[in-house]
């Protein structure tokens, strides 16, 4: 009996241990007042539209309900909507086989062009296929020197090797 109860009195000393050790590294939880996690600081929105047009006193979705995207960005869009695309697609030379085979055999069937899997090695999709297959009828052709300019020009933007991959483009 005298065993159990040094046992108890071990058990005992062990909790308090672990009482004290929970109070001393017990950190209070902070809770913010509702109202004040859906402010916004207008200083932190880069958009200068919105961040002259944000109330403070509303939250997120009531400012952004205010205002449309049209009414803060209308002097950016363009008085008349082109028909013609600005960007003429164009048919590589590595494209350009592949393409009159496939307009070739099948014509104006842009599904079959699609599916058909031994000419079609880039797995284009049927709208891909019509659109290359009627650029080539157009002539509209781009040459290999015209892709590696293009190609260098990407390379100038975002480098994959060398010393250019460190240069820093956009000043950040």
């Amino acid at each position: 009996q005298a065993r159990r109860q040094v046992q108890a009195l071990w058990l005992q000393a062990v909790a308090m241990v672990k009482k004290l050790s929970k109070k001393r590294s017990h950190v209070a939880v902070k809770q913010k007042p509702k109202n004040q996690e859906r402010r916004m600081n207008p200083k932190l929105i880069r958009d200068e539209a919105l961040r002259k047009v944000w109330d403070k006193n509303k939250g997120w979705k009531e400012n952004l309900e205010a205002h449309t995207m049209k009414e803060l960005h209308e002097h950016r869009l363009p008085a008349v909507i082109p028909k013609e695309a600005k960007h003429i697609p164009k048919v590589s030379e590595e494209e350009l086989p592949i393409c009159k085979k496939l307009s070739e055999k099948h014509g104006d069937d842009f599904a079959a062009m699609h599916w058909d899997i031994k000419l079609n090695i880039f797995q284009w999709t049927e709208a891909v296929c019509k659109k290359k297959v009627l650029a080539l009828r157009k002539g509209h052709l781009r040459s290999a020197r015209a892709e590696i300019f293009s190609a260098h020009g990407e390379d100038m933007k975002k480098p994959i090797f060398g010393a250019a991959k460190l240069r820093n483009v956009f000043g950040h």
